[in-house]
């Protein structure tokens, strides 16, 4: 959520800070502006709308090959403004101003003015602490074709099954409101229609009414949606299909966790400095997952107990646990182990996915070819036959 915070500056005059935070709590805490001076907090309305409507990044294959290109370039001893610089002359799907470059102060500002990844991005604000560009940005790189790989695997069944709904929900709702005004003047009036409907054509017709009476709820359902779209994702998380998402989107939050973690702690940081680092390196509902990671810490708690079942993996979880009990050379075979858990447990849950999605999607299509033989076909053969007799 965004917020706007209005308060009285230095000279006494009025003044407003725009700050990105999950509650208005939070939103005064973080504008670090004294509450004696905070006049109010309010929502913004119009910056989480332009958040939403954000362009798309650059396509991930894209993204990794620049990434590879780039940690060669560093590798050769060149700084990151002249590496960026020469692959930007190279790379013409990189659409940027020089002015919008020379704002650049490290990799991650020029990811971020690209609109590379949020993973890429990350890395490259860990990188930066920890001194390892070319290895931040190879994994990176590697991270981004592997989701690539999971999507083109899963991509035909999903895309199926996301098409065959779309029709099955056109024929339910869309295509009785089209046909409502000739089916009543076939059915005609008592017993003097030509067509003699049965209780699926009643149904039939009964959505395609609500569909022309009640389509315009949509828009206003969808904007409020929207706009509490926290509430309403934690009441959809525990339906099926929802739970899933839920599931893929706490395994990735996961694998970005022990991405960072592992590279930070190499470089000598302390389980709370990483986790501050990546509470400032993040925004939105993942600024808050760390946040609340980072006041268990504060109360010097491990980070095994630190880390909650509902917003992370049990494998990670788990592996925290027993993480500082074991030398260094165990703490990086966990760490690898980790990794590859969590990327096998992303694959199944993808393709899980897509299964309950085309099956959703092909039961919908039978559903539509029976009720449209029953509700439509039906009813008129039959007003045909009693014509030719």
């Amino acid at each position: 959520m965004y917020y706007v915070v209005q308060y009285l500056d230095a000279k006494g005059e009025q003044a407003s800070l725009k700050v990105e935070a999950p509650t208005r709590e939070e939103a005064r805490w973080l504008s670090r502006i004294p509450e004696r001076r905070i006049i109010s907090v309010r929502e913004d309305m119009l910056g989480q709308l332009s958040f939403v409507l954000e362009p798309p990044g650059p396509d991930r294959k894209n993204q990794a090959l620049f990434m590879q290109s780039l940690s060669s370039s560093l590798s050769s001893g060149k700084t990151v403004k002249q590496s960026v610089e020469q692959l930007v002359k190279k790379n013409r799907w990189l659409k940027v101003k020089p002015d919008e470059l020379d704002n650049c102060e490290n990799l991650a500002d020029y990811l971020e003015l690209f609109r590379f990844d949020h993973f890429a991005v990350l890395m490259a604000r860990a990188a930066e602490k920890a001194g390892e560009y070319s290895g931040a940005l190879r994994q990176s790189a590697q991270f981004l074709l592997t989701r690539e790989k999971i999507k083109s695997e899963v991509s035909s069944e999903l895309k199926t099954g996301l098409i065959y709904i779309f029709v099955g929900s056109a024929f339910f709702f869309v295509v009785p409101a089209f046909l409502d005004n000739s089916l009543q003047s076939l059915m005609g009036v008592g017993s003097n229609g030509f067509v003699k409907p049965n209780n699926f054509t009643h149904v039939l017709m009964g959505l395609g009414q609500a569909t022309k009476s009640y389509a315009w709820v949509v828009l206003p359902v969808a904007g409020v949606g929207f706009f509490y779209r926290n509430v309403v994702w934690s009441i959809l998380k525990r339906l099926p299909l929802f739970n899933l998402i839920e599931t893929k989107r706490i395994q990735e939050r996961s694998i970005e966790f022990v991405s960072v973690y592992e590279m930070l702690q190499k470089a000598g940081y302390v389980d709370s400095e990483i986790v501050a680092e990546l509470m400032r390196s993040t925004r939105g509902q993942l600024r808050a997952s760390y946040q609340r990671v980072y006041a268990h810490l504060a109360k010097s708690e491990e980070l095994g107990d630190a880390l909650t079942d509902d917003e992370w993996d049990d494998a990670l979880i788990e592996a925290m646990q027993v993480f500082n009990e074991v030398d260094e050379e165990q703490q990086g075979f966990i760490l690898d182990s980790v990794k590859e858990t969590l990327h096998l447990k992303n694959v199944n849950t993808s393709r899980q996915i897509s299964k309950f999605l085309s099956r959703i999607g092909f039961l919908m299509m039978v559903l539509a070819a029976v009720v449209s033989v029953l509700g439509f076909y039906l009813p008129l053969a039959g007003a045909a036959s009693n014509v030719n007799h």
